[in-house]
């Protein structure tokens, strides 16, 4: 008799009972087979279908099914084969901060356990069937070959245009019924891969006969009015498909690939692209910001971000409320991707020597009131706008920076007067597209927020995250939002630009005028419920770990010095006149050589005295001993702000001086480490102490004496190494390494 097999999967019966009469439940358990999974049995008695499961577990788990299967080569290094096979589960996506994998159980909370623990990210999960899976698995580990997949109804037959045209005709529906923004044909060894750019990020759709590429990208050809006997050059040209009483505009561009020629169609939908400043969605701190935008009448605004970042929709929304006021607008564009009504919109040719520059001109001869300039790229370009906007025009422009105030040193390195700049500038917005969660499915992150976002959240904030339902297609996000920095001018803005300051300090000077970071409108984002914590660190990610400016030292320290610091007598109880700094995650944190401690020493013949100071009672840490502490200006090395120090506050001449180690300290109000570069200055005689303002009164003190005067415990620890090293009266065998003069 053969024996009865325990099924894997015996949580799927409930949902069984969902789909089946209870008779035939049972007789899927009772036919389980050598693989031991109920589900198999069902699919293979016609009891259900893989997609009928699919569907039923979805609804009970609320865990999307995966759009495809493809393996990503980090997320099949991320997770070990081994623990893969165990669970049966197959690595789809992964990132610095969660890792995607498909699995037919939703329910296996080990399996979650081990790929958390494994990976040290945390999981999502998409539905796929176990067959599937295993073929997949086979595919990736074993290296079995992969079945082409096809949307077709029956074979293709190459011979057939009217099958060729019936087929384009679904391949752009399909696009443009699921919002996409690209569809991409790419010719694979095993066949043309279909993918959408959805909101943001691609996805892969379906993989077409290969026999189908050369009769598909002709037929693409002749819509868009191109060479189709021209297979070894890029092309690119327009086309245009009616949708309802609508056309929609196609971009097309082809490109000669080592399996065939790829293409990628653009789809420019004026519906959604032209938009009202309302529809934006900006939130009430940044809509008031940009409504001020917008009354200005003359000078500079610019538009700044990467590619795809949503800069021609904010600039054309914006358009579209200027001109109620009755203004003449004319734009410049590379290319005219949406038509406005109302608006003179110039193309650029290069080849007929209409650039960016040239248009320019022409265009401040057609009495413009408003002009919009699709990118500054060059110094010409960027000269004319700033003419123009000091001449009575308004000028809106776009460039390609990480952020607001990066657009200023940008265009400075082009070459542009800073004073001209500073003087025709009123605004800025930095800004990127993030999804927005789905309303009808999205549930409350049990969880809470990403590990990398929980210093930027209250404890009490409630955090969601996507799931996946009908209404998102199983994706958890549905359309995007912008998340804004909106920074207007402003007079201390004005002299910092004619100043040359670094983008780091103009930043710090827009926080003090109210400007958020994008950080902090991806975190108002997130916080509101509109957005997940997985989106957020998927589109700043690589800003929160890039390097700030070290100039940034200069223009915090005046800050410093209000307020003062965690380790040299920050007064808690002033809190309000402690100026508002932005608070920044981790992982922005910047170090910073910003001060200097200078201990000065008499290495007399009966033993060393030392300096302790005592401050004046005006000044931050009033009545506290210390050694000699100051900033190192944005031009000076270490060394050059210990003499400086010394000479200003003591009067007294450095005769040997000795770096000995840098001690850093957390300033919390500036999310910045701090560090102080540790001197050791010995003082000829007569050591005659001629005090500076910010101290009172003096002592030359023992090393032990003066450590038990200091208040801080880093000076106490610094006057032991300066002991260790220079007790002898030189450094020893490090002499040479230590001694600056």
């Amino acid at each position: 008799m053969k024996p009865c097999l325990r099924p894997v999967d015996a949580w799927i019966l409930p949902i069984l009972g969902d789909l089946l009469s209870a008779d035939k439940v049972a007789q899927a358990a009772a036919s389980v087979g050598e693989d031991a999974r109920i589900w198999n049995a069902a699919i293979r008695l016609n009891l259900a279908s893989d997609d009928d499961l699919l569907a039923a577990i979805s609804r009970r788990s609320r865990v999307r099914i995966a759009g495809s299967l493809e393996v990503t080569s980090e997320a099949k290094t991320v997770l070990p084969e081994k623990i893969a096979r165990k669970y049966h589960v197959l690595p789809l996506s992964a990132d610095n901060s969660s890792i995607e994998i498909a699995t037919a159980n939703p329910y296996d909370i080990d399996c979650e356990r081990m790929i958390a623990f494994t990976c040290g990210r945390s999981v999502r999960m998409s539905l796929a069937s176990p067959m599937v899976i295993a073929e997949r698995m086979a595919e990736v580990y074993d290296g079995a070959p992969r079945a082409p997949e096809t949307n077709l109804d029956r074979p293709f037959d190459t011979t057939d245009g009217e099958t060729v045209i019936k087929l384009v005709d679904r391949l752009v529906a399909s696009g443009i019924e699921v919002r996409a923004s690209d569809i991409h044909l790419e010719p694979e060894e095993n066949g043309i891969a279909v993918r959408h750019r959805v909101d943001g990020l691609l996805r892969n759709v379906t993989l077409l006969p290969k026999a189908v590429g050369i009769p598909l990208v002709s037929r693409i050809k002749i819509m868009a009015n191109l060479d189709i006997a021209d297979r070894l050059r890029p092309q690119g040209g327009h086309a245009s498909v009616g949708i309802g009483v609508t056309r929609v505009d196609l971009r097309v561009s082809t490109l000669p690939a080592s399996h065939g020629e790829k293409v990628v169609i653009r789809i420019l939908d004026q519906r959604a692209a032209i938009q009202s400043l309302e529809s934006l969605g900006l939130d009430e701190v940044d809509r008031p910001r940009m409504q001020r935008l917008l009354e200005i009448r003359e000078g500079l605004v610019l538009v700044t971000g990467p590619t795809g970042s949503g800069k021609t929709t904010t600039l054309y929304a914006a358009l579209r409320q200027i001109q109620r006021k009755g203004l003449n607008v004319i734009t410049v564009e590379d290319p005219v991707e949406y038509r406005i009504p109302g608006v003179v919109q110039v193309q650029t040719n290069e080849k007929a020597g209409l650039n960016f520059a040239s248009a320019l001109r022409s265009i401040l001869r057609q009495d413009p009131d408003v002009v919009l300039i699709g990118e500054i790229r060059d110094r010409e370009t960027a000269a004319i706008a700033i003419q123009a906007s000091l001449t009575g025009h308004l000028v809106f422009a776009t460039l390609h920076t990480n952020d607001a105030c990066s657009s200023i040193t940008r265009l400075t390195d082009l070459g542009v007067d800073g004073a001209k700049l500073a003087a025709a500038l009123k605004g800025i917005v930095a800004q990127r597209l993030i999804r927005r969660l789905c309303l009808e499915c999205r549930i409350v992150a049990n969880s809470g927020a990403p590990r990398q976002l929980r210093p930027s959240i209250a404890e009490d904030v409630m955090v969601y995250t996507s799931v996946g339902c009908e209404a998102c297609s199983m994706r958890g996000y549905s359309g995007r939002l912008a998340i804004t920095e909106i920074v207007l001018a402003d007079a201390e803005l004005e002299r910092a630009i004619a100043g040359g300051a670094s983008a780091d300090g103009l930043a710090a000077i827009a926080r003090r005028g109210g400007s958020r970071s994008l950080w902090e409108s991806g975190i108002a984002r997130l916080t509101s419920g509109q957005t997940g914590g997985d989106e957020l660190l998927r589109v700043l990610d690589q800003e929160l770990r890039s390097p700030p400016d070290p100039a940034l030292t200069t223009d915090l320290w005046d800050l410093f010095e209000k307020a003062g610091d965690s380790e040299n007598g920050y007064d808690s109880g002033n809190v309000e006149n402690t100026p508002a700094v932005t608070s920044m995650p981790p992982s922005m944190t910047s170090i910073v050589a910003g001060v200097v401690d200078v201990y000065l020493i008499r290495p007399l013949p009966g033993g060393w005295q030392v300096l302790v100071v005592r401050r004046a009672m005006d000044t931050r840490c009033p009545g506290s001993w210390e050694t000699i502490h100051g900033k190192i200006e944005s031009d000076e090395r270490p060394e050059n702000a210990a003499v400086r120090e010394v000479r200003e506050e003591t009067g007294l001449a450095i005769a040997r001086l000795y770096n000995v180690t840098v001690q850093p300290f957390y300033l919390h109000m500036f999310g910045m480490v701090q560090m102080a570069v540790v001197f050791a200055a010995f003082i000829d005689e007569p050591a005659a102490v001629v005090l500076g303002e910010e101290h009172q009164t003096f002592e030359w003190l023992s090393p032990d004496d003066a450590a038990e005067r200091f208040v801080w415990p880093r000076e106490r620890e610094a006057l032991g190494h300066i002991r260790h090293l220079l007790r002898t009266g030189d450094a020893g065998t490090v002499e040479d390494v230590l001694r600056v003069f």
